[in-house]
Protein backbone atom coordinates (compact mmCIF):
# COMPACT_ATOMS: atom_id res chain seq x y z
CA UNK A 1 0.00 0.00 0.00
CA UNK A 2 1.15 3.54 -0.73
CA UNK A 3 1.22 5.91 2.22
CA UNK A 4 0.49 9.57 1.49
CA UNK A 5 1.17 10.88 5.00
CA UNK A 6 3.53 10.13 7.86
CA UNK A 7 2.68 10.39 11.55
CA UNK A 8 5.11 12.57 13.50
CA UNK A 9 5.28 13.21 17.22
CA UNK A 10 6.77 16.67 17.55
CA UNK A 11 8.66 17.25 20.77
CA UNK A 12 11.01 19.81 22.29
CA UNK A 13 13.47 16.98 23.07
CA UNK A 14 12.91 14.07 20.65
CA UNK A 15 15.78 12.00 22.04
CA UNK A 16 14.40 12.16 25.58
CA UNK A 17 10.85 11.33 24.43
CA UNK A 18 11.97 8.37 22.30
CA UNK A 19 14.22 7.06 25.09
CA UNK A 20 11.30 7.22 27.54
CA UNK A 21 8.44 6.02 25.34
CA UNK A 22 10.18 3.13 23.58
CA UNK A 23 11.16 1.14 26.70
CA UNK A 24 7.77 1.74 28.32
CA UNK A 25 6.04 0.30 25.26
CA UNK A 26 8.58 -2.48 24.85
CA UNK A 27 10.01 -1.43 21.48
CA UNK A 28 13.46 -0.16 20.53
CA UNK A 29 13.47 3.30 18.92
CA UNK A 30 16.01 3.83 16.18
CA UNK A 31 17.57 6.91 14.58
CA UNK A 32 15.61 8.55 11.81
CA UNK A 33 17.11 7.57 8.42
CA UNK A 34 17.06 11.10 6.98
CA UNK A 35 16.46 13.63 9.77
CA UNK A 36 19.15 14.50 12.32
CA UNK A 37 17.92 14.65 15.90
CA UNK A 38 14.84 12.55 15.13
CA UNK A 39 13.92 8.95 15.96
CA UNK A 40 11.57 6.25 14.74
CA UNK A 41 9.29 4.06 16.86
CA UNK A 42 8.68 0.86 14.83
CA UNK A 43 5.07 -0.32 15.03
CA UNK A 44 4.72 -3.17 12.56
CA UNK A 45 4.16 -1.91 9.03
CA UNK A 46 3.83 1.65 10.35
CA UNK A 47 6.09 4.06 12.20
CA UNK A 48 5.80 7.04 14.50
CA UNK A 49 8.54 9.57 13.78
CA UNK A 50 9.64 11.47 16.91
CA UNK A 51 10.88 14.78 15.50
CA UNK A 52 11.89 18.24 16.74
CA UNK A 53 9.08 20.70 17.39
CA UNK A 54 8.09 22.62 14.25
CA UNK A 55 6.73 26.06 15.02
CA UNK A 56 3.63 27.05 13.07
CA UNK A 57 3.80 30.63 14.36
CA UNK A 58 6.18 32.73 16.50
CA UNK A 59 4.04 32.02 19.55
CA UNK A 60 3.83 28.26 18.91
CA UNK A 61 5.87 27.05 21.87
CA UNK A 62 6.41 23.31 22.48
CA UNK A 63 3.81 21.52 24.62
CA UNK A 64 5.09 19.55 27.58
CA UNK A 65 4.50 16.13 25.96
CA UNK A 66 4.59 17.27 22.34
CA UNK A 67 1.87 16.79 19.71
CA UNK A 68 0.90 14.38 16.94
CA UNK A 69 0.87 15.70 13.37
CA UNK A 70 0.14 14.11 9.99
CA UNK A 71 2.68 15.34 7.44
CA UNK A 72 2.26 14.76 3.68
CA UNK A 73 4.63 12.49 1.75
CA UNK A 74 5.26 13.99 -1.66
CA UNK A 75 4.81 11.28 -4.26
CA UNK A 76 3.83 8.73 -1.62
CA UNK A 77 5.90 5.96 -0.03
CA UNK A 78 5.53 2.19 0.48
CA UNK A 79 4.85 0.61 3.85
CA UNK A 80 7.97 -0.27 5.86
CA UNK A 81 9.20 -3.83 5.35
CA UNK A 82 8.52 -6.04 8.38
CA UNK A 83 10.64 -9.13 9.10
CA UNK A 84 8.73 -11.46 11.41
CA UNK A 85 5.89 -10.62 13.83
CA UNK A 86 6.48 -7.17 15.37
CA UNK A 87 6.15 -6.78 19.16
CA UNK A 88 3.70 -3.91 18.62
CA UNK A 89 1.51 -2.87 15.69
CA UNK A 90 -0.15 0.48 15.08
CA UNK A 91 -3.82 -0.52 15.25
CA UNK A 92 -5.19 2.98 14.81
CA UNK A 93 -4.86 6.71 15.27
CA UNK A 94 -7.28 8.75 17.36
CA UNK A 95 -8.58 11.93 15.70
CA UNK A 96 -10.21 14.51 17.98
CA UNK A 97 -13.20 16.42 16.62
CA UNK A 98 -16.15 18.42 17.89
CA UNK A 99 -18.51 16.68 15.44
CA UNK A 100 -18.14 13.09 14.24
CA UNK A 101 -20.36 13.37 11.16
CA UNK A 102 -18.60 16.46 9.80
CA UNK A 103 -15.13 15.04 10.50
CA UNK A 104 -16.05 11.82 8.71
CA UNK A 105 -17.12 13.79 5.62
CA UNK A 106 -13.97 15.94 5.65
CA UNK A 107 -11.70 12.90 6.03
CA UNK A 108 -13.52 10.74 3.47
CA UNK A 109 -10.55 10.72 1.06
CA UNK A 110 -8.52 8.85 3.72
CA UNK A 111 -11.24 6.37 4.68
CA UNK A 112 -12.10 3.00 3.16
CA UNK A 113 -15.07 0.67 3.30
CA UNK A 114 -18.71 1.54 3.91
CA UNK A 115 -19.46 4.01 6.70
CA UNK A 116 -20.73 2.37 9.90
CA UNK A 117 -24.17 2.95 11.36
CA UNK A 118 -23.87 5.94 13.74
CA UNK A 119 -26.05 4.01 16.18
CA UNK A 120 -23.11 1.60 16.55
CA UNK A 121 -20.70 4.31 17.73
CA UNK A 122 -18.79 3.12 20.76
CA UNK A 123 -17.07 4.87 23.64
CA UNK A 124 -13.46 5.65 24.48
CA UNK A 125 -13.61 5.75 28.30
CA UNK A 126 -9.90 6.55 28.68
CA UNK A 127 -10.41 9.82 26.81
CA UNK A 128 -14.00 10.75 27.67
CA UNK A 129 -15.21 10.45 24.10
CA UNK A 130 -17.68 8.88 21.71
CA UNK A 131 -15.77 6.84 19.14
CA UNK A 132 -16.39 5.96 15.50
CA UNK A 133 -13.85 3.66 13.82
CA UNK A 134 -13.11 3.73 10.08
CA UNK A 135 -10.56 1.70 8.12
CA UNK A 136 -7.91 4.00 6.64
CA UNK A 137 -6.49 4.25 3.16
CA UNK A 138 -3.10 5.86 2.64
CA UNK A 139 -2.46 6.71 6.30
CA UNK A 140 -0.27 4.93 8.89
CA UNK A 141 -2.09 2.32 10.93
CA UNK A 142 -5.12 0.23 10.10
CA UNK A 143 -7.89 2.54 11.32
CA UNK A 144 -8.80 6.09 12.17
CA UNK A 145 -10.73 6.47 15.42
CA UNK A 146 -12.86 9.62 15.31
CA UNK A 147 -13.28 10.93 18.86
CA UNK A 148 -15.95 13.42 19.95
CA UNK A 149 -15.90 14.50 23.61
CA UNK A 150 -18.81 13.51 25.83
CA UNK A 151 -17.21 14.73 29.09
CA UNK A 152 -14.75 17.42 30.12
CA UNK A 153 -12.04 14.82 29.72
CA UNK A 154 -8.87 14.24 27.74
CA UNK A 155 -10.25 14.67 24.22
CA UNK A 156 -11.95 17.91 25.27
CA UNK A 157 -8.63 19.13 26.69
CA UNK A 158 -6.79 18.13 23.51
CA UNK A 159 -9.30 20.03 21.38
CA UNK A 160 -8.97 23.12 23.56
CA UNK A 161 -5.19 23.11 23.23
CA UNK A 162 -4.52 21.83 19.70
CA UNK A 163 -7.83 21.88 17.84
CA UNK A 164 -9.01 18.98 15.69
CA UNK A 165 -6.50 16.40 14.53
CA UNK A 166 -4.52 13.34 15.65
CA UNK A 167 -4.34 13.07 19.43
CA UNK A 168 -3.77 9.38 20.23
CA UNK A 169 -2.17 6.20 18.98
CA UNK A 170 -3.62 2.73 19.55
CA UNK A 171 -1.00 -0.03 19.66
CA UNK A 172 -1.63 -3.76 19.61
CA UNK A 173 0.86 -6.20 21.20
CA UNK A 174 1.50 -9.28 19.06
CA UNK A 175 1.48 -11.43 22.20
CA UNK A 176 -1.83 -10.05 23.49
CA UNK A 177 -2.73 -7.41 26.05
CA UNK A 178 -2.38 -9.62 29.13
CA UNK A 179 1.15 -10.71 28.19
CA UNK A 180 2.07 -7.09 27.47
CA UNK A 181 0.69 -6.04 30.88
CA UNK A 182 2.76 -8.72 32.59
CA UNK A 183 5.89 -7.42 30.86
CA UNK A 184 4.91 -3.85 31.70
CA UNK A 185 4.74 -4.76 35.38
CA UNK A 186 8.25 -6.21 35.17
CA UNK A 187 9.43 -2.96 33.54
CA UNK A 188 7.62 -0.96 36.26
CA UNK A 189 5.43 0.73 33.66
CA UNK A 190 2.36 2.55 34.95
CA UNK A 191 -0.96 2.14 33.14
CA UNK A 192 -4.60 2.95 33.79
CA UNK A 193 -7.30 0.51 34.77
CA UNK A 194 -8.45 -1.81 31.99
CA UNK A 195 -11.51 -0.53 30.13
CA UNK A 196 -13.38 -1.63 27.00
CA UNK A 197 -12.92 0.58 23.97
CA UNK A 198 -12.87 0.62 20.16
CA UNK A 199 -10.40 -2.30 20.00
CA UNK A 200 -11.67 -4.29 22.98
CA UNK A 201 -10.01 -4.23 26.40
CA UNK A 202 -7.35 -1.54 26.66
CA UNK A 203 -5.14 0.50 28.97
CA UNK A 204 -3.88 4.07 28.79
CA UNK A 205 -0.13 4.49 29.17
CA UNK A 206 0.63 6.70 32.19
CA UNK A 207 1.64 9.32 33.03
CA UNK A 208 -0.31 11.23 30.39
CA UNK A 209 -0.96 14.93 30.35
CA UNK A 210 -4.62 15.94 30.21
CA UNK A 211 -4.30 17.19 26.62
CA UNK A 212 -2.14 14.36 25.27
CA UNK A 213 -0.84 12.93 23.09
CA UNK A 214 -2.20 9.62 24.39
CA UNK A 215 -0.94 6.06 23.94
CA UNK A 216 -3.49 3.27 24.36
CA UNK A 217 -2.50 -0.41 24.35
CA UNK A 218 -5.32 -2.61 23.05
CA UNK A 219 -6.40 -6.24 23.07
CA UNK A 220 -7.33 -6.58 19.39
CA UNK A 221 -5.61 -5.42 16.22
CA UNK A 222 -8.96 -4.82 14.54
CA UNK A 223 -11.90 -2.77 15.81
CA UNK A 224 -14.39 -4.47 18.09
CA UNK A 225 -17.92 -4.81 16.79
CA UNK A 226 -20.80 -3.04 18.49
CA UNK A 227 -20.76 -1.23 21.76
CA UNK A 228 -18.26 -2.16 24.49
CA UNK A 229 -19.34 -4.14 27.49
CA UNK A 230 -18.68 -3.34 31.17
CA UNK A 231 -15.22 -2.26 32.27
CA UNK A 232 -12.91 -4.76 33.90
CA UNK A 233 -10.71 -4.35 36.92
CA UNK A 234 -7.44 -2.60 36.18
CA UNK A 235 -4.04 -4.13 36.49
Amino acid sequence: MTRWARLTWQAAEPAALAADLGPRLGVAPGPHPTLDGAFVLPLGDAEVEVVPWRRESPSDAPCSDGRLVFEPIEGGAPDPIVHGPPPLRLAGIGWSTVELDRAEIELEAWLAGPPPDPDDDGREPHLGARARVRVTSGLPGDALVLLEPVTEGRVAASLARDGEGPCAIYVWPHGGLDAWLEGARDRRVTVSAVHPGPFGRSVLLLPATMAGPFVIVVEHGRPSSGRPGPATIGA
